[in-house]
């Protein structure tokens, strides 16, 4: 990629990404329905190992919950595999010279599943919605866009006039997924916006109101979501697509070995065990794709609790963690990270001092600042049932042993992980996190991560609360020239880098197992944008 890049969500991953992707929270025991219905329909049958907790699209944020809206809704633009942005249900647009109105021509042809068309109005309904809800990813364009300067000029054109210039304002709409605005008025609850009563929040809890590709056919939160094919999607559909889409959360990997092996799943999630992906890579009929990606396995570390709120103390964890035994043998395949931005970035700064392994500067680094051994307790907090992530933490807390730092593991579920992150106090001192670009742009991996405003979610678990950071991050974001606004992305990257803000552990290199007939995975670095399940075909 060249200056772009783009979901775990998690944690992750994200990722995922996350993450967030990459996180292990309820499991369900997977039956083996093997699609007993009509005969003529194809099924194509995926596990995941995280909840999808909403499907509303104001409110998603971590990578199944993206996995689910992106399939049922549209964007006006989408990412594609270089992570440039491309039309969607825009047609074209247009940025006046000041940068600050965007002007959207609508599709003419795309229809709500409702049968309804899709109009500017469903656009300008859709930002209102967004904003007055407040939740999941709202937080990216306050300060930047007012609802009330979102115009529907006629019934196929739309124009947004910004507060300010905000350079990755197109990247952030691959987020904003477009709802139907009648079939949501025709279904509200009582509620606190007036008469539009409860914005349709129940309703869009277990139904949808999209234009994508998909719709939703089934939904056990805790368990599993299905979907059916959209015949009249305005893009059409390739050869052999899927009819049907049936996703189960199973997290048990000898249970997926199992299914995968009896042709009962088509494709795995990326976060099964190494010796999982290693079993399937022998399983007759089943491949496995090794995919490299953006997305960074961090060591979020506290920068405002005791006793890592000393940079110090931060140091010496830097540089007291084995990073080449947790790439090679805990995440085989993955990649060496350089600071907090992924390689791959046009943007990446390759001048990052990365801290290797180094117990002799760790201790020492604690000796000049005054520690004895016992002096230092932390809690590590991980993904509970989520095998790497475990042998991470028991990497993580033998070597911090050996530098004199006691270690505490707290496995917990990732829903609790994310409560956790909402308050600084109660945000553990170390915490696993997969986190991948959620819109194109580097923007993303700084701003929701680093920005003070962005804080208290399970993205920015760092909580580095620097007004050095911030200003750099809100300067690159009002700057229009690419060259100007990498140089401010390499010193945000430095500075990062020299507070020991966080880990950088490595970048996650993910890995799926596929049935030998499934073909049209694409990876786009763009949270869940790689599981945009009209691609995939039955070859």
């Amino acid at each position: 990629m060249v200056g772009t890049a783009g979901l775990a969500g998690c944690s992750g991953q994200q990722s995922s990404g996350g993450t967030g992707g990459g996180t292990t929270e309820d499991s369900a025991e997977a039956d083996s329905n093997d699609g007993d219905g009509d005969s003529s329909e194809s099924t194509f049958r995926m596990n995941a190992v995280q909840r999808f907790g909403t499907i509303d699209p104001a409110k998603g944020t971590d990578y199944t919950q993206t996995m689910a809206l992106l399939n049922m809704y549209d964007g006006l633009v989408f990412p594609n595999a270089d992570g440039d942005l491309v039309p969607h249900l825009a047609t074209d647009w247009s940025v006046s010279d000041d940068n600050l109105t965007y002007t959207f021509q609508i599709r003419e042809d795309a229809t709500f599943h409702s049968g309804n068309s899709v109009r500017a109005e469903d656009v300008k309904f859709t930002v209102e919605r967004f904003f007055d809800i407040n939740q999941g990813y709202a937080s990216l364009l306050s300060g930047v866009l007012d609802k009330e300067n979102v115009t529907a000029v006629d019934e196929h054109t739309v124009e947004f006039t910004l507060n300010r210039v905000h350079s990755p304002f197109l990247a952030t709409l691959v987020l904003l997924f477009i709802v139907d605005k009648r079939e949501v008025l025709n279904n509200t609850s009582d509620g606190e916006f007036g008469d539009r009563g409860d914005y349709g929040q129940e309703y869009l809890n277990n139904n949808d109101a999209g234009s994508g590709a998909y719709t939703l056919d089934s939904f056990e939160r805790q368990s599993s979501i299905s979907f059916a094919k959209y015949e009249d999607y305005w893009m059409g559909w390739p050869e052999n697509s899927f009819d049907n889409v049936e996703i189960r959360i199973i997290t048990e990997d000898p249970t997926v070995r199992t299914l995968m092996s009896n042709g009962e799943l088509d494709m795995t999630s990326q976060y099964q065990s190494t010796e999982t992906y290693g079993t399937l890579q022998d399983t007759s009929g089943v491949r496995v794709e090794q995919i490299p990606t953006v997305t960074v396995f961090y060591m979020k570390v506290n920068n405002q609790k005791p006793p890592t709120d000393d940079p110090a103390v931060r140091e010496a964890i830097s540089y007291g963690f084995d990073y080449e035994t947790a790439r090679t043998e805990i995440a085989p395949g993955s990649m060496q990270a350089q600071g907090p931005l992924a390689t791959s970035f046009g943007v990446h700064n390759e001048n990052i001092d990365q801290p290797t392994y180094d117990p002799e500067r760790a201790q020492q680094v604690l000796a000049d600042a005054g520690y004895s051994e016992g002096d230092l307790q932390i809690v590590n907090t991980y993904v509970q049932s989520n095998n790497m992530e475990e042998k991470m933490a028991l990497l993580f807390q033998q070597n911090m042993d050996a530098i004199g730092i006691d270690v505490e593991l707290q496995p917990q579920t990732w829903g609790t992980m994310t409560e956790l992150a909402t308050s600084v106090e109660d945000t553990p001192h170390t915490n696993h996190v997969f986190y991948g670009p959620v819109y194109p742009s580097p923007d993303t991996v700084f701003y929701n991560q680093y920005h003070s405003e962005a804080a208290e979610t399970w993205m920015s678990m760092s909580h580095v609360e620097d007004n050095q950071i911030d200003s750099m991050i809100d300067e690159a974001r009002a700057t229009v020239d690419a060259d100007a606004r990498a140089e401010i992305y390499a010193d945000i990257q430095a500075r990062l880098t020299e507070m020991y803000a966080e880990m950088f552990v490595f970048v996650q290199a993910k890995q799926h197992g596929l049935s030998d007939d499934v073909g049209g995975y694409t990876y786009r670095p763009s949270q869940s944008y790689d599981y945009w399940f009209h691609d995939y075909v039955r070859e």
